[in-house]
């Protein structure tokens, strides 16, 4: 395992952050998980990454072999993990951010394998500590609510903007 910190600047035209050196170094190698920190620097915000990586072995094709998390999902957990990873889709679009830094395909497996019922249980997902069930939680068991309640998801627009609760409160609500 081995460590690399990345800083993305915001870009005040777009409002979303310079990825490119870090699509650039993911395409070999395998990210296993990331913390993010936002910083302020002269104004301009910045996304300070702190990624955990190791190379990834290519097979016989050379390619890069890819773990099936959802195939080894039960059909309940498997419904769980698409409906996530469309929610996550969302969100990775909303705040400008790749999709691995929201939650990683192996985080959304074990999420839909757990089905947290609160924040709390969500945190006990390895690569889910207080940063990621900060600022995504809420979401993340609305979205299990969901389908629990027999839904497929909730709807585009029940995605709550940046920094928001989604509508009805949350489950670690004191009412």
């Amino acid at each position: 395992m081995k460590l690399k910190v990345f800083t993305l600047r915001m870009d005040p035209a777009t409002g979303a952050f310079d990825d490119r050196e870090l699509v650039e170094f993911q395409a070999e190698r395998e990210i296993l998980d990331a913390s993010e920190h936002l910083v302020v620097r002269d104004g301009v915000p910045s996304l300070a990454l702190v990624v955990r990586w190791r190379e990834a072995a290519r097979d016989g094709r050379g390619e890069w072999p890819r773990r099936d998390w959802r195939g080894e999902l039960d059909p309940a957990g498997q419904r769980a993990y698409d409906a996530l990873r469309d929610w996550r889709g969302r969100v990775s679009r909303r705040d400008g951010l790749p999709p691995y830094l929201v939650l990683t395909n192996r985080e959304l497996a074990e999420v839909a394998a757990r089905r947290p019922a609160s924040l709390a249980d969500l945190r006990e997902v390895q690569g889910v500590g207080e940063a990621k069930a900060g600022r995504w939680g809420e979401e993340v068991l609305a979205v299990l609510a969901a389908i629990g309640e027999g839904g497929r998801e909730p709807a585009p627009d029940a995605v709550a903007p940046a920094g928001q609760p989604p509508a009805g409160g949350g489950r670690d609500a004191p009412f």
